[in-house]
């Protein structure tokens, strides 16, 4: 256990004995002894762990070690839903190339592609680039450059232009993100309704097997509106370019993304349509 600072300076004097792990101390009158664990760790099966968790402990401890990260997942996963592994590795074979990285344009999607619509006499957005360090210089570089070896984004003479910035990812790795608040200030506002998270939680009421997928750059996975492409232009130290699939950063891009997931045609167009 973790004993905070402030909780144990509520407690006058305290007497340790590290040698035996205990600590005792008096708290309104009484006289209380925390003990630490002295036996070794034990591994436990499911159902032992099961009929531990039903005998009314009130302080447990469960650490999961896996052998390797790999046999980690499959352990975890088949102890909860008695999976073999190997059912799970001939499904992960059958749909092998729902991971393969993608090399080329979604494809359009009609009233699901994304629209830009502006205020009336909206005049074009022109940003001077941010000055940036000469390191963050190479990395916008060697990004742009990824964006355009997939098709993600092509050069630009749009009279629109928006500044990037660099967002650091938890890996460590990098990600540009276009400044589109000007923009934005000037689009006309969807009211597409966003679920609210409370009822999301309320639907799963008695469910009991559940299934994810992680749409790697969801928004990458929607065109942009043929006559809007140019409005998503944006300029860097070394070039200028315009998006030809849907942003991060757009006032309207979280509805347009939710309008199509909350569409049944989404899982047949994905392929991935679940009896589940």
């Amino acid at each position: 256990m973790v004993l905070g600072v402030q909780w144990l300076s509520t407690l006058g004097s305290v007497k340790w004995n590290f040698k035996d792990l205990k600590m005792e101390f008096d708290y309104k009158g009484k006289t209380h002894v925390l003990r630490g664990m002295t036996a070794g760790i034990s591994l436990v099966a499911g159902k032992q762990l099961h009929r531990v968790l039903h005998n009314s402990i009130q302080l447990c401890l469960i650490q999961h070690v896996p052998e390797s990260e790999e046999q980690g997942f499959f352990q975890c996963n088949a102890m909860e839903t008695n999976t073999n592994s190997h059912e799970i590795l001939a499904l992960l074979d059958e749909f092998q190339d729902i991971f393969q990285e993608p090399f080329a344009l979604p494809p359009s999607r009609g009233m699901f592609d994304h629209r830009i619509p502006l205020k009336p006499d909206a005049r074009p957005v022109n940003i001077r680039p941010y000055r940036y360090p000469l390191k963050q210089k190479d990395i916008i570089e060697r990004l742009v450059q990824e964006m355009l070896d997939n098709g993600v984004i092509q050069p630009s003479c749009s009279s629109f232009a928006s500044p990037v910035v660099l967002v650091g990812k938890k890996d460590g790795s990098w990600r540009i993100c276009v400044d589109y608040r000007e923009l934005n200030k000037l689009t006309i506002k969807d009211k597409f309704p966003i679920p609210v998270i409370e009822e999301l939680i309320d639907e799963l009421a008695g469910a009991t097997l559940f299934s994810k997928i992680d749409l790697r750059s969801g928004y990458h996975q929607l065109r942009l509106y043929e006559s809007d492409i140019h409005k998503t232009a944006f300029k860097t130290h070394n070039g200028h370019y315009e998006f030809l699939v849907m942003p991060f950063g757009l006032t309207n891009a979280p509805a347009t993304f939710q309008g199509l997931i909350d569409k049944p045609i989404f899982y047949t167009l994905l392929g991935m349509v679940s009896t589940i």
